[in-house]
């Protein structure tokens, strides 16, 4: 499908899913009004009878989570039936498309889990319930938050209210073989490696020629694993305010430039297309790998005997990664407030981060589940995993996130193919260029 084409849909989709929130009533609760988002909150009757409807999303596994928290949520509410509609994103263009199709069709969902990705662009269409006076008269959940890192709430307040409450987040680390280390006389990176001691390690682990080649890294095929190369080289993909793309800038450029080069010029990365670069690592065909968490509960569980450790992403020019949070809110216009709100309380809790901190499949947000043994002793090196929220930086996704993600996919796919970096990007940023405000 053509670009223009594929522009022309989004738009309306879009136009169609706005009219909606304008004409949308706020309603009342099942058994009675509502006076959760702004009087005296009083949570409904236990015997209550309504139905719930989650857009949730998570890694294969994630979903078991979420079940036990609607049990304990069930316990108390025995005649409310949760629909969890739980699937997983292959890119976050995609799934809040999707979203906004079920809001424009009349079947929106009362809970919406949603990460970083699509915060800004959820508030642009006024699509969350403030929070703020429901968390203002709960002391479990004023308690929840107290326990969570300042940068993971940061994102889902706007001005004085609060719109979303964390559930869990990941950040990009580096993981490396050990064996394939040693054997290559290399030592551990230090936590503040620089990206010229990166690319000779990775020369260094590359071995062998045609089908036996083994190199020293995989590159991954998402957005969010290339964004920590910006954001160490001081380069992003859009600007601090959001208003614009910056694809096209000299050091995005410049870092895309440096990817291209581990598989055209040194050669210590296999081309990403047709690849998967977690699979390599596993099989020991690369020695190094940049991934989320999620990573290291699929090596735990799934290959024990592959020794490996991890390490902060190297530096270009400050020490930073990239991080996602994802976060439950409550659709607007829900005729349910209150229900859903005992809801996100359950999806959210301190229940539910101690799960993630046995899964391991994304980090827990509170402090409490991050330094339980149970997650610091899934692995040596598990304090990586949360200790990133100090120096990283939330993904810029602007409102015109829909368009700038596959744009900077495209690009990327090009460039890592032999295209010419600045050429791809500014077309690219043109590309991007054209909805800004259109959405």
């Amino acid at each position: 499908m053509g670009i223009k084409k594929t522009a022309i849909l989004r738009m309306a989709a879009l136009a169609a899913a706005s009219s909606l929130f304008l004409a949308g009533c706020a309603g009342g609760d099942a058994g009675g009004t509502s006076e959760g988002p702004t009087g005296d909150y009083k949570a409904p009757e236990s015997n209550v009878q309504a139905n719930l409807t989650i857009s949730n999303w998570g890694n294969p596994g994630d979903e078991a989570v979420y079940d036990a928290a609607i049990k304990r949520f069930n316990k108390k509410y025995p005649n409310v039936k949760v629909t969890n509609n739980f699937t997983q994103v292959v890119n976050w263009s995609d799934y809040i498309n999707k979203i906004l199709t079920s809001v424009a069709s009349g079947d929106a969902p009362d809970i919406i889990n949603i990460a970083t990705e699509g915060v800004e662009f959820g508030l642009s269409k006024d699509l969350f319930l403030p929070l703020t006076n429901y968390v203002k008269q709960d002391e479990s959940v004023k308690a929840l938050m107290a326990d969570i890192d300042p940068n993971l709430l940061k994102g889902f307040t706007k001005g004085e209210d609060t719109y979303l409450v964390p559930n869990n987040w990941n950040a990009m680390v580096m993981y490396y073989n050990e064996d394939m280390f040693a054997k290559a006389g290399i030592k551990r990176p230090s936590d503040d490696w620089t990206w010229d001691e990166f690319l000779a390690a990775s020369k260094k682990l590359t071995s062998g020629q045609g089908g036996e080649k083994k190199y020293g890294f995989g590159l991954q095929n998402y957005t969010f694993a290339y964004i920590p190369w910006l954001y160490s080289n001081g380069a992003s993909l859009a600007s601090d305010d959001l208003s614009k793309p910056t694809l096209n800038s000299p050091k995005t450029i410049e870092s895309m430039k440096f990817l291209q080069s581990l598989v055209k010029e040194h050669g210590v990365a296999p081309e990403p297309a047709g690849t998967e670069a977690n699979d390599l690592f596993t099989a020991g065909k690369v020695a190094m790998v940049a991934a989320p968490a999620n990573l290291s509960s699929t090596l735990i569980k799934g290959s024990p005997d592959l020794k490996f450790g991890i390490v902060p992403m190297p530096k270009k020019s400050e020490k930073a990664t990239v991080f996602g949070a994802a976060g439950f809110s409550i659709y607007k216009n829900t005729k349910n407030r209150d229900l859903a709100w005992e809801l996100l309380k359950e999806l959210a809790s301190q229940d539910v981060q101690k799960s993630w901190a046995t899964l391991g499949t994304s980090n827990p947000t509170t402090h409490t589940a991050a330094t339980s043994k149970v997650f610091l002793g899934r692995h040596r090196d598990a304090k990586y995993l949360y200790d990133t929220i100090k120096y990283a930086k939330p993904v810029a996704a602007p409102t015109f996130f829909t368009s700038l993600e596959p744009a900077f996919q495209r690009a990327i796919a090009s460039i890592l193919a032999g295209g010419d970096a600045a050429a791809e990007l500014e077309k690219a940023n043109s590309e991007v260029e054209a909805t800004v405000g259109n959405g």
